[in-house]
């Protein structure tokens, strides 16, 4: 009986001791995985919270804020769990009053540095810190409970000019084009891919990509009026419909790309300056 007993003791025991382990386990609090979130080279412009859709946005830059074509990329987390959001509707705007500008819509999930590229053409620039041109993200958050949509707001922007690279004409039927010079961001000797972007607007707040145009490249080196041979005329590519094609520089110094623009019933020239 004695034996019994002590046999029945140990086994308690052992359970007891099983339960508490088991109860350790289960208060341990592990840190979450890290975030795979790649913003090398990026600056940060700001957070802001798109209400009512249980997100918060952190917007990233390529380049700090100017007229013409500007990268953007924004990074979303849940802002009731702080969570990495990776399946979500991204709708960037920019406003000023009455003005818009073109914009490039987000892909509706993530990269693989779990940001959300856009692309925005800011069509006047801004150099004091006032509500004057906005940034707005709307945000249809796929992973919340009854996927709740809001709208993010970023103000007090500094637009410089991006002189050189940002170009408007204004056409004989009310309309107005934007040509934005997109690449290279960093020119080489010899040669380059060439990439730019035409808008065309009635109104200022509708836009639409134009790629109606034959283009006919001729660069020239502006200290000695040299031109340059092999160059690849631009023509709309891709699914942004942006002109890309290759221009020769031959040598560094500061080189005028005249662009000859021509389509049925119209011709006219435009050009892009590049320094290195």
């Amino acid at each position: 009986m004695q034996k019994l007993h002590s046999y029945f003791f140990i086994v308690v025991i052992l359970l007891i001791s099983v339960f508490l382990v088991q109860g350790c386990k289960d208060d341990t609090v592990t840190s979450a995985p890290a975030d795979n979130i790649d913003t090398t080279g990026l600056i940060r412009l700001n957070s802001s919270y798109a209400l009512g859709g249980r997100a918060s946005v952190t917007l990233y830059l390529q380049d700090s804020l100017h007229t013409g074509y500007n990268k953007v990329y924004a990074v979303l987390r849940d802002s009731l769990t702080g969570a990495l959001i990776t399946d979500a509707h991204v709708i960037p705007s920019t406003t000023d009053h009455a003005l818009g500008g073109p914009v490039e819509s987000a892909p509706e999930e993530a990269d693989a540095g779990g940001r959300f590229p856009f692309a925005i053409v800011l069509i006047e620039s801004q150099s004091d810190n006032v509500m004057h041109w906005n940034i707005k993200v709307g945000v249809h958050n796929h992973g919340a409970p009854g996927e709740p949509y809001g709208t993010a707001t970023f103000g007090s922007l500094h637009i410089k000019d991006n002189t050189g690279k940002f170009q408007t004409k204004s056409l004989g039927d009310g309309s107005t084009l934007y040509m934005s010079y997109i690449n290279p961001k960093s020119p080489v000797t010899g040669l380059n891919n060439f990439e730019f972007l035409i808008n065309k607007s009635y109104d200022t707040v509708y836009y639409a990509v134009d790629t109606s145009y034959t283009i006919a490249l001729k660069p020239v080196l502006l200290s000695s009026g040299a031109g340059s041979t092999g160059n690849v005329n631009p023509v709309p590519a891709g699914e942004l419909r942006h002109y890309t094609g290759k221009i020769n520089l031959p040598s560094a110094g500061e080189w005028r790309i005249n662009m000859y623009m021509t389509k049925t019933g119209y011709s006219d020239s435009t050009f892009f300056d590049v320094r290195f």
